[in-house]
């Protein structure tokens, strides 16, 4: 016990002792993790809004003439089995009758003296999907039936909306990846100028028989005390700006941002405790060596 006291007050104490290297090193992990959590709220959030994009995604069949209404139910039924597919609303000549008076004031029949418009089917796409929705194979689904006669959706805004989603996806995780790897780097070097500060004390603990797990984990505990550090500081200002801007977002945009400070801190403080650990282990094994 009085072992592992002793090691957690050297680690606590070198962050005093240290002012400048605890200071470049936070303040690299500040930047790290506000940059690694502003990706991870924006993901999560972006995710949401393809969910919302995809709600709107619609696929509009027009049947050909003299289509009874059963058979068109029957369809309509076969057009939902389709993968990717979520819902189906029939819209009957008589309904696109009523949608054309409602629209424009006038009694179809009174114009022409028949009703021209066509029966139709509103399809509705799948939207909680992680993968890429492609819409192509069910559009050639539907246009395979002989009843079918047109088939309207919007093909390349989706696809765009959808390849742009993907692209950002795969970015964010190779940003991400990146910059953890040189706050490694940075966190690194950091500790190191601390090690070499107290190279005579390490030698003197390594002339009287200290093992070199007792060596290194006051150093590792000052870099997972710089990394507690560093999360706490970059939650508290993604939380500040969340709170700050989420009222704008939602007026200009309608969406709600999900953000808990609880999980953003858990989450930070998890890469933080990495990060350092992993810069702090390199340098003093390095030294050790």
């Amino acid at each position: 016990m009085d072992k592992i006291t002793f090691l957690l007050s050297e680690g606590l104490k070198n962050l005093w002792r240290h002012k400048l290297t605890a200071f470049t090193s936070i303040f690299s992990i500040f930047l790290t993790l506000t940059v690694a959590g502003s990706l991870l709220i924006v993901s999560g959030n972006t995710e949401r809004i393809i969910e919302y994009l995809r709600d709107k995604y619609k696929i509009e069949v027009f049947f050909k003439q003299n289509i009874s209404d059963k058979r068109i139910q029957e369809i309509s039924k076969e057009f939902k089995s389709i993968r990717g597919v979520r819902s189906t609303t029939v819209i009957t000549k008589t309904d696109a009758k009523k949608i054309f008076k409602s629209q424009f004031g006038e009694d179809i029949l009174n114009l022409v003296g028949y009703n021209p418009l066509p029966a139709s089917c509103v399809i509705n796409l799948v939207k909680e999907q992680k993968n890429k929705l492609n819409i192509r194979p069910i559009v050639d689904r539907i246009r395979k039936f002989s009843e079918v006669d047109e088939v309207n959706y919007q093909g390349r805004l989706i696809n765009r909306i959808e390849t742009a989603y993907q692209s950002f996806v795969k970015v964010s995780v190779v940003l991400l990846i990146i910059i953890l790897v040189v706050s490694v780097l940075i966190i690194s070097n950091t500790v190191r100028l601390t090690i070499y500060a107290k190279k005579e004390l390490i030698k003197s603990f390594q002339l009287v028989g200290a093992t070199r797990s007792f060596i290194k984990t006051p150093f590792i505990l000052e870099g997972v005390f710089h990394g507690l550090i560093g999360a706490f500081i970059a939650s508290l200002l993604l939380y500040g700006s969340l709170e700050f801007s989420s009222g704008f977002i939602l007026s200009l945009t309608g969406l709600i941002i999900d953000f808990s400070f609880f999980n953003l801190l858990f989450l930070l403080s998890s890469l933080g405790i990495v990060i350092s650990f992993l810069g702090s282990s390199r340098a003093i094994s390095q030294f050790l060596k």
